[in-house]
């Protein structure tokens, strides 16, 4: 299993026997429409994957309904492909007329290609909307993706292990108290629970958000040099790790 990290936010490429997922895809250079209201970004390379690696993608992951999670646009360039998400998430697609045919994850597995894949119960305020990936392929090799807040008493109770965690670790507050992404000592404590010994950064630079919702946003960045002292960190748009 090769994983990349696609674009400098919070897309990622899954690469496995000659297939491919692509989780949370934004796979253009803006995030919005120009002139949207609530929230918008930009980015510079809409994505590092070559038209090969696209060409493998045979299932979507949408982690989310946000803007930044569930991009119409990129959807409707993977016309026809799979996508497997949450009832919250099947919704607003179907509303959206999108085509793809949808499944719905759990936390009993579902076989994605010749990936093994649950989700995961996520923590406050995302529980009711988004979940956390835990992803396996034959070999036994595993990845656990949380775009968001880890549920720590979940991972303890039911001994969640990884080799690979993607991760948020730039503190991101709505309002200044209501915790939206974690801080590098909670994605370490995390990385920790899991036994991973890889971690990619998920959710970069979260001071690049544009539009009404930054007035209500506070962030702080991570400590790279912290963290490298205890983990192999991956950040960058193109990083990639393979079993």
């Amino acid at each position: 299993m090769k994983i990349i990290k696609a674009d400098n936010y919070q897309t990622w490429y899954l690469e496995h026997n000659n297939n491919a997922i692509l989780i949370d895809p934004w796979l253009t250079n803006t995030l919005q429409p120009e002139g949207s209201f609530f929230i918008q970004r930009k980015k510079n390379n809409s994505s590092c994957l070559s038209k090969v690696e696209i060409g493998k993608v045979n299932g979507i992951i949408i982690t989310a309904p946000f803007e930044d999670h569930l991009h119409l646009e990129s959807i409707n360039m993977l016309a026809d492909i799979p996508i497997y998400t949450s009832n919250i998430v099947k919704k607003q697609l179907i509303k959206n007329n999108i085509q793809n045919k949808i499944y719905i994850l759990s936390e009993q597995t579902t076989k994605v290609n010749d990936l093994n894949i649950k989700a995961l119960p996520t923590s406050y305020p995302y529980y009711r909307t988004t979940f956390s990936l835990l992803i396996e392929d034959n070999k036994g090799n595993s990845v656990f993706h949380e775009g968001h807040r880890v549920n720590f008493k979940y991972l303890n109770e039911n001994n969640i292990k990884a080799e690979i965690a993607i991760l948020t670790a730039e503190e991101t507050k709505l309002f200044g108290f209501i915790q939206l992404g974690m801080n590098y000592r909670n994605t370490l404590k995390a990385a920790n629970m899991l036994g991973s010994s890889q971690l990619f950064i998920t959710g970069n630079n979260p001071e690049q958000t544009q539009g009404f919702i930054k007035n209500f946003l506070k962030t702080k960045s991570f400590n790279i040099d912290d963290l490298s002292k205890e983990i192999n960190v991956y950040k960058n748009e193109g990083d990639f790790y393979e079993f």
